[in-house]
């Protein structure tokens, strides 16, 4: 049995619908190549000098800051879901004086969205609802990434949405793109994508590493900022878009709730549980007591073909997220797949490793 590597969801493809997606969220949205792009395009026109930004998040959210001269301020996660946290967002718009805020609903569970937005439409605070891992989520009937003043959610082979690239965002203020047609670049993505997430098992290597080089070249030397949906990706992204409203993807959510019930008394770990709303997770993840212990989980998995990760990296190390620097190397990422052999294979390991260290 192997699990070496994350296995997106398969999908139906089916016409990608924006006048469905608008309706069923009440708001306009507008394409971009990544999830990058749609900071971009909200942040560029808004004169923002500074912008606070979760410590605890993927470190692609500060290429378009750079781009555009944005200084990032980090703010603290909470340690119970490991999503924003409004007491750090208050102490730091107010200590920094900062008039915008990236809201990230993390691993599929909805962020303090309702607080948050109340609190930045009090101070006149610019909210930017990032919900690339959270898409699909519900929080009192409305969905993550239709809060505040603009959002996005994108696709990604680690999402809830999971495809080779794409973004959708929303903003109150009006943008306009001047298009590039990048088919050509777009098309190798979801080759590589094709080839070495949807068949990673099997044994075409030359093809395999031919596609993921030249989709790595292209990554460096081509900019996707101003890209525009391609004819040929409209029903894969379509099909990807409509399993995340149905119940096409909702092994996930069963399969989580076999692990909780099975492991909710751990003394090792925490599972991970959403707080609030409806949550759309695509990931089992644990929260380790010790340090050492998710180090050596990792391995242990490791050595039985079994993919894990240790979640993300603090973007800094500050006084100001005392929270995420104690969480920091405890948390543990664990793939959810459409297997009942490769799960029951996890749960198997999982308890294996309780067992010797009991």
């Amino acid at each position: 049995m192997k699990i070496k590597i994350f296995t997106p969801p398969k999908f139906k493809r089916r016409p990608l619908n924006i006048d469905h997606l608008n309706k069923k969220t009440d708001k306009k949205w507008i394409y971009a190549s990544n999830g990058r792009s749609s900071i971009y395009h909200i942040l560029k026109d808004l004169n923002f000098i500074k912008i606070l930004v979760p410590v605890y998040i993927c470190d692609t959210v500060l290429e378009p800051l750079k781009k555009l001269n944005i200084e990032p301020i980090f703010y603290d996660l909470d340690q119970e879901d490991l999503n924003p946290s409004l007491e750090s967002i208050k102490i730091l718009t107010k200590k920094y004086d900062v008039k915008v805020v990236l809201v990230a609903s993390m691993y599929g569970n909805p962020a303090n969205l309702i607080e948050i937005e109340k609190y930045c439409k009090e101070n006149s605070i610019f909210m930017l609802d990032d919900s690339a891992q959270s898409f699909g989520a519900k929080l009192n009937g409305r969905y993550v990434g239709t809060f505040g003043d603009a959002g996005f959610f994108s696709f990604s082979p680690g999402k809830p949405t999971a495809g080779h690239m794409g973004s959708f965002f929303w903003s109150r203020n009006s943008i306009a793109i001047k298009r590039k047609k990048q088919c050509f670049l777009h098309y190798i993505r979801w080759l590589n994508f094709y080839f070495n997430r949807y068949n990673i098992y099997e044994n075409n290597y030359l093809r395999k590493k031919i596609f993921s080089f030249v989709d790595r070249v292209a990554n460096k030397f081509f900019s996707f900022y101003d890209g525009s949906l391609c004819d040929f990706e409209k029903d894969i992204l379509g099909g990807i878009l409509e399993a995340n409203f149905t119940e096409e993807y909702s092994f996930r959510s069963k399969y989580l709730d076999e692990f909780y019930i099975k492991f909710k008394d751990s003394k090792e770990f925490r599972v991970l549980q959403s707080v609030r709303g409806e949550a759309n997770v695509h990931k089992i993840v644990l929260i380790f007591k010790e340090k050492s212990r998710a180090k050596n989980f990792i391995d242990f998995l490791g050595n039985n073909s079994i993919y894990a990760s240790n979640g993300y990296r603090l973007l800094e190390y500050n006084e100001d997220t005392p929270n995420a620097k104690y969480l920091e190397h405890r948390v543990v990422e664990l793939p959810i797949e459409n297997s009942r052999d490769k799960m029951n294979y996890l749960f198997i390991k999982v308890k294996e490793f309780e067992d010797r260290n009991s």
